[in-house]
């Protein structure tokens, strides 16, 4: 057994104490089927977000990377298909909590495949992207709630997995009442993009051969 993954199970069990950071890299250590499934809980709650951390995984390559990456799309048509369904739902879910201006930003944005690395991703949390990602992050964190410390340094680990809030938020969607899925996000993802959000587009970075 690896060292960071002994380190969760003693945490998990109230055994040790550690900051959240401390499991970052959790789901990095190559684990093996039982010690992926030995991180999460017992029950349907935790037999649910193994299934789901599984999905993200199997869909990702590491490589080299500091973090999980999408695999290379293989059906452009079914990658913008599942753009598409993320904008709509953005959409439905802004218009839902009455945020005129991200709904306005959802409904107009068209979608535009890039390579992923030639694209500077935005630093500023000033845009659209800064924006959605800063409103849907409160209205997850109001929908769960005070969390236990266990719970914190998992959702540490789910976003350490490709730096991403968006895969950490499907992850933990069932413990989330919310009127947004995260399904689409991941169906982006799981064909071989990472969307970022525009002022008038959803830009899909994709890996580009050659």
């Amino acid at each position: 057994m690896n060292d960071l993954l002994n380190d969760w199970l003693m945490f998990s069990k109230g055994l040790r104490e550690f900051d959240k950071s401390h499991f970052l890299g959790l789901f990095k250590c190559e684990l093996d089927e039982d010690q992926l499934r030995s991180i999460f809980s017992d029950g349907p709650t935790g037999t649910e977000l193994h299934r789901r951390t599984k999905e993200v995984l199997d869909a990702s390559v590491l490589d080299d990377y500091l973090y999980f990456q999408p695999k290379s799309p293989d059906d452009r048509s079914v990658l913008v298909s599942a753009a598409k369904a993320w904008l709509q739902e953005l959409a439905s879910f802004c218009s839902d909590r009455g945020n005129a201006k991200l709904q306005g930003i959802a409904e107009g944005a068209r979608i535009a495949i890039r390579d992923r690395q030639l694209f500077q991703l935005p630093k500023d949390p000033d845009t659209p992207a800064g924006w959605m990602l800063a409103f849907i992050g409160d209205e997850v964190d109001f929908a769960l709630g005070d969390v236990d410390p266990v719970m914190e340094a998992l959702m540490e680990a789910l976003y350490g997995i490709a730096g991403d809030y968006y895969l950490c938020w499907y992850v933990i969607e069932p413990m989330i009442e919310l009127p947004l899925t995260f399904a689409p996000y991941l169906s982006i993802w799981r064909n071989g993009a990472r969307p970022v959000l525009a002022e008038d587009e959803l830009v899909l970075l994709v890996e580009v051969d050659g």
